[in-house]
């Protein structure tokens, strides 16, 4: 009964967590979408104030070299209307601000409970293979005993190896030579030093 009841909270938590996962991925949608929405408005709204910003300048040496009413009032709308565009690409460059301020939490969120989940998967896997080996291991003990004898016959050609090893070690017998030479060069300068202290 347990089993059964275990089973079924199993299955509902993982369709939980499927729908949690479905709505976590349409959210991340649509804020991409929202955000690049959001940076095409702004990089149209930056060409329309361009423009506008060019023609008023034009209207502004229009003006300085005719001096008329009508220029006046064509320079005043294009200041306005430069104003206006202004605040839309201020409003704009907030808004796509405001979205990828949103958007990069949710991204490295997606991306860690991917990794996440690829990790628990892969533990899921080594855990049953070991179960699998462990209840294999359990039927067939006989293998086992033969696998010692294996590694112990894998042993033997070790202990070749360091018998070999030592065959290198009269080499080292050549040194303490020296040694003995250097200490017999020594010996003279502490009868020399002798001599000083008895004169």
């Amino acid at each position: 009964m347990l089993e059964k009841e275990l089973a079924q909270a199993t299955k509902m938590a993982q369709r939980a967590n499927k729908q949690v996962e479905q709505l976590r991925k349409k959210l991340l949608s649509e804020t991409e979408k929202a955000h690049a929405k959001a940076k095409r408005d702004l990089t149209a709204a930056r060409n329309k104030h361009k423009t506008a910003a060019a023609r008023l300048k034009k209207a502004r040496t229009s003006l300085k070299a005719k001096g008329t009413s009508a220029n006046q009032k064509k320079v005043d709308q294009l200041r306005k209307q430069v104003e206006s565009l202004a605040d839309t690409v201020s409003a704009l460059a907030k808004a796509a601000y405001d979205y990828a301020d949103k958007l990069m939490p949710m991204r490295a969120e997606h991306a860690m409970e991917a990794r996440k989940a690829a990790a628990a998967e892969r533990a899921a896997a080594m855990v049953e293979k070991a179960a699998a080996a462990k209840a294999k291991a359990r039927k067939k003990p006989k293998k086992k005993a033969a696998a010692k004898k294996t590694t112990a016959k894998k042993k033997a050609p070790a202990k070749k190896k360091v018998a070999a090893k030592k065959k290198a070690a009269p080499k080292k017998k050549a040194a303490p030579k020296k040694k003995a030479a250097a200490k017999k060069k020594a010996a003279p300068k502490r009868k020399a030093a002798a001599k000083r202290k008895a004169a």
